[in-house]
């Protein structure tokens, strides 16, 4: 008898729509899809026990013109729009920007578009403030997920429900995930790509594009910022008792006292304007405060904790630890003095170009 001969199913296609937002950066949608695109070629170059699935990323553009204006008047060259794609095999939201709550109004078509794709089987997942839209579509209802450090006390108060993972680069909720601030994104692409492709294909691709798999957690990252965004005075006042004086600061009472309030009003107040406790409030400034003086000093990290009120270095270390996700060690390594956070390379004495040569010439 002839043998019959043996098939091989193709693989299958995901189809992956990026959503191109109006007034907000170019960089993480046409970034998520050249990314997706190039991490497809690399995976048919490396050995597989079974056929790999492939992606086909689209451009989605909000609402019904195909060309969408980002930021800085870029324009968004897209294959489809919001009034045409009806199903997807995932969704991926970039970030919204400058003002979030402006551009969540200026691209509000999306959210209604997002909550349909989930309902007929669509994955969603954010970058950035993208979390925002998937927020305003109810799809972090009850949820884990993450956004930029700097909004995540907005994100907090908008979407309460939500169970923010302030250190995390990525969260993975099943079919909703979303990843942290700026290049997070990228980040993000190639956990996809782990999760479709396999994760041999991630690391290749992560050393094509020269991500850094191993990233800091967010917290690393973080400025004690957006948390004076209120408007009771008596509470500022406070910040600024804090703030002015880290290593000698007033007593939770204390404070109380000079703002002329009672400890529990104080401490209510306090939480609700600030998102923080007044205890928590200041073991951050006094992080942020140890945080400068390790980037800009070669202080020892014993003095260090003196100076911003720590007599207990071991309590100082496992503080930072709690706040960043790295001991002082590991930040001054990373972000110190002697870090470097691009590698150069320069030959002997030859002229200096490119951006040397500029800033020399100014």
């Amino acid at each position: 008898m002839p043998r019959t001969k043996r098939t091989v199913a193709a693989p299958r296609a995901i189809r992956v729509h990026v959503l191109a937002l109006h007034d907000s950066t170019a960089l993480v949608p046409i970034g998520l899809v050249d990314m997706l695109r190039k991490a497809t070629q690399l995976a048919v170059s490396l050995p597989a026990a079974r056929p790999r699935p492939t992606l086909e990323p689209t451009l989605v553009a909000c609402g019904s013109e195909r060309i969408v204006t980002g930021a800085g008047g870029v324009r968004i060259h897209c294959e489809a729009t919001t009034r045409i794609v009806r199903r997807a095999d995932v969704v991926l939201v970039p970030a919204i920007d400058p003002d979030v709550i402006e551009h969540l109004a200026l691209n509000r078509e999306a959210v209604g578009w997002l909550r349909r794709m989930h309902a007929g089987g669509a994955d969603v997942a954010s970058a950035c403030t993208g979390a925002f839209l998937l927020g305003e579509a109810g799809l972090l209802d009850r949820r884990a997920a993450t956004t930029h450090w700097a909004f995540q006390d907005l994100l907090r108060r908008r979407y309460p429900s939500v169970r923010l993972k302030p250190e995390a680069i990525v969260v993975d909720e099943g079919r909703v995930c979303t990843a942290g601030g700026a290049t997070s994104f990228l980040n993000l692409a190639l956990y996809l790509v782990e999760r479709w492709l396999g994760a041999d294909v991630a690391r290749a691709s992560a050393k094509m594009f020269l991500v850094d798999i191993n990233k800091s957690p967010q917290t690393a990252y973080a400025i004690l910022s957006g948390q004076k965004a209120h408007e009771d005075a008596e509470i500022l006042r406070a910040q600024t008792l804090i703030e002015n004086d880290v290593g000698a600061t007033p007593s939770v009472g204390e404070l109380a006292r000079k703002v002329a309030m009672s400890r529990r009003t104080f401490v209510r107040r306090f939480t609700l304007a600030t998102g923080s406790a007044p205890r928590e409030y200041l073991q951050r400034v006094r992080v942020e405060a140890a945080k400068r003086t390790l980037e800009g000093t070669r202080r020892s990290v014993a003095a260090i904790a003196t100076d911003i009120g720590y007599t207990d270095p071991v309590a100082f270390r496992k503080l930072f630890v709690r706040f960043t996700g790295l001991t002082p060690a590991d930040y001054r390594r990373r972000y110190g003095l002697e870090a470097t956070t691009v590698h150069v390379s320069r030959a002997g004495t030859r002229p200096r170009r490119g951006l040397g040569a500029a800033r020399a010439a100014l």
